[in-house]
Formats: C-alpha cells, structure tokens, sequence
C-alpha cells in the first residue's frame, strides 16, 4: 500500500535536505511526496491553514526536517508560538473530519546533532530537552505496550510516537522508519499523543 509523505522543515536550512529526500521518494514507487511546494508568504493564515489541511488529508507520515534553525519553534514578541513548523506538526497530530492522525518520524541532519542528542561512552544516548512538538511525542508509549521492559529506558523506534533518526541512517532506511512510523499510525491508542505545547 502507498505511503504518502509531508515533509515539515525550514526553508532556510533545510531546503536542500528537503529536495533531497523528495527525489529519493521519486525513486519509491510506494510513497507518494505531498510536501510543501508553494510559497505561502503572501496567503493569509486562514488561507495557510486550509491548504495545508488539504495537503495533510492526503498524507499518512509526516517527516520532521530537524536542521539547527528547525530544532527549537519560534516564538513572537508575546511568547506565542508564530512558526510553520509547529502548525505543521500539531495539524499532522490533529485527528479531524476527513483525517486521521499522520505518523511522525524526526530526521535529524549532521548540523542538528550536537543541539539534539548526547551520546555517553557506553554508548547510552540521551536525547536533549528542546522547545518542539516532536519531541513531547517521544517516549509516550503507555506503560503496557513499552516494548524495552527497563525503567527509564526505552526502544528507539517503538516506545516514542515521533522517533528520532539520524540523517545517514534514515536516508539508508527510508522504507523501515516510514513502515514503522505507519505501523505506529495505526496503533495510536497505544500512546499518550500531545497536540500542542
């Protein structure tokens, strides 16, 4: 079955990761790219708005672009959340007439790590508290369905609603993190979902 893709990420840093990935998902047969591909400066936020719910009823994965500008969301001058990429994730978790909740997978590149996870030499890694949606989705498997059985610790790929992958090693996965975040999809009532900050 088709998987069909958004792609939220910040123009300014992520452009060229995001055309990236949109011509490898050429390649796919079975994963169709809805990303964004219309300048929305001059639209109203009404206007935003619909248009992405028009993008995101045709998608079923939406894949976070974490780049260093992308790993915090932007705030205006009252502390109010006024970025994109926050919409973009809280409208992919939002469950409305005509659609169901997106799966979420966070794609970290190169430039990101260091402001996202923190690896010991035991080879733990821990990932670090930011100002993103994405990551109030991780480690929200409801006690009964933890697949890692060890307190504090949990699996990567199953035990967060949103997991957290590496460029390199997305980009060498994509069919696995995209069949598993689609897997997550259909079993959401298996996690506590946060929709906003």
């Amino acid at each position: 079955m088709a998987k069909n893709i958004f792609i939220s990420f910040r123009f300014s840093d992520g452009n060229r990761y995001k055309e990236y990935l949109s011509g490898l998902f050429d390649k796919y047969r079975d994963t169709i790219d809805y990303s964004e591909d219309v300048d929305r400066s001059r639209m109203s936020d009404v206007t935003i708005k619909q248009y992405l719910y028009g993008k995101l009823r045709r998608s079923s994965v939406t894949i976070v672009l974490l780049t260093p500008s992308a790993v915090n969301h932007k705030k205006n001058w009252r502390g109010d959340y006024d970025d994109w990429m926050y919409d973009e994730i809280r409208y992919s978790l939002e469950s409305r007439e005509g659609n169901r909740t997106n799966g979420l997978v966070a794609v970290y590149t190169p430039e990101a790590a260091n402001l996202l996870v923190n690896v010991q030499s035991s080879g733990t890694v821990s990932v670090n508290t930011v100002d993103n949606l994405f990551r109030k989705n991780m480690m929200n498997v409801k006690p009964q369905y933890k697949k890692n059985p060890t307190p504090g610790i949990f699996d990567r790929d199953y035990d967060s609603y949103c997991s957290l992958i590496e460029w390199d090693e997305f980009i060498n996965n994509i069919g696995k993190y995209i069949d598993i975040a689609s897997q997550k999809r259909d079993d959401i009532y298996k996690f506590d979902i946060k929709k906003r900050l």
